[in-house]
């Protein structure tokens, strides 16, 4: 005996179908490895506002932990913080990775700093590559365990294999400073190279430094110069500072025509804009 669906019974359906979709094109994260595919990622600065009803929805009519993860996002972007968590949670007691991550940093925030490693030690296991970098900043730290450079190296290692820059950045930063392994320049430069292939501004500064300097590579400063100017492209105001100096010291020359609007030539340094850092290159 076939059932025929009602007009309203059927739009119910077509509502709750819609919403689904919304909820992924609105709010699927770029750390989530279980996010639908078919929409490009967003970040959380980029959620649009209608994705809290679109995803609230979603999950109600599918019982998905994707959409409730993804509603706690779109919570957490309304300033929500309470209804985020209970909806990370809901997410988090179905095993969800990416919502493991999100619950375990709000955890931090209250001061809960074990619950935090361990929802980011839980989310690295199961492979989500922002856990396995948040897990490497936790055994560096000492956040809610024991320091531990070996291990913080092996979870960096791990993100970094999936194509994480900061990661790659931090491992460079590490053997960089000296501080908790001895120092080693050649397999510093060589992380920051990885990581500043893949866009790393902070990694493109170190580079340009050490390339500027000497330090652990030979000297050249036009390949310092032309991380410098990377850099700047990027944004990075101390990048367009830097690279304004070698103009000015000849070892580029400077633009014919300083009113394009491409690259570094689009920065506009003004007095006070610019003051050296003490710490290029600080973690993020």
């Amino acid at each position: 005996m076939t059932v025929s669906l009602g007009a309203e019974e059927r739009a119910g359906l077509q509502v709750a179908s819609t919403m689904q979709v919304e909820c992924d094109r609105l709010a699927g994260s770029p750390y989530d490895q279980q996010r639908n595919n078919q929409f490009a990622p967003v970040g959380m600065d980029d959620i649009d506002g209608s994705a809290v009803d679109a995803c609230r929805i979603a999950y109600q009519t599918t019982g998905n932990p994707r959409f409730a993860y993804q509603l706690g996002r779109a919570l957490n972007k309304t300033e929500q913080a309470d209804q985020a968590m209970s909806a990370y949670n809901v997410a988090v007691q179905a095993g969800y990775p990416a919502a493991q991550v999100n619950f375990g940093m709000l955890m931090g925030r209250l001061g809960d700093e074990q619950a935090e490693f361990q929802f980011y030690k839980e989310a690295a296991q199961s492979g989500n590559v922002l856990a396995a970098y948040n897990l490497g900043v936790a055994y560096r730290d000492g956040l809610g365990t024991a320091a531990d450079v070996s291990k913080a190296l092996e979870w960096f290692d791990r993100a970094a294999a999936e194509g994480d820059d900061t990661a790659a950045f931090n491992i460079g930063t590490i053997y960089d400073e000296g501080h908790l392994v001895p120092q080693d320049d050649q397999t510093a430069i060589a992380w920051y190279d990885l990581a500043a292939q893949r866009g790393n501004t902070d990694a493109m500064i170190n580079l340009g430094l050490m390339y500027e300097s000497g330090e652990g590579i030979q000297a050249n400063v036009r390949k310092a110069a032309e991380m410098y100017r990377k850099a700047a492209e990027n944004g990075d105001i101390f990048g367009a500072y830097k690279f304004l100096q070698m103009q000015e010291l000849g070892v580029v020359p400077a633009p014919r025509d300083p009113s394009m609007p491409n690259g570094v030539n689009s920065l506009v340094l003004k007095p006070g804009d610019m003051e050296t850092p003490t710490n290029v290159g600080k973690d993020i």
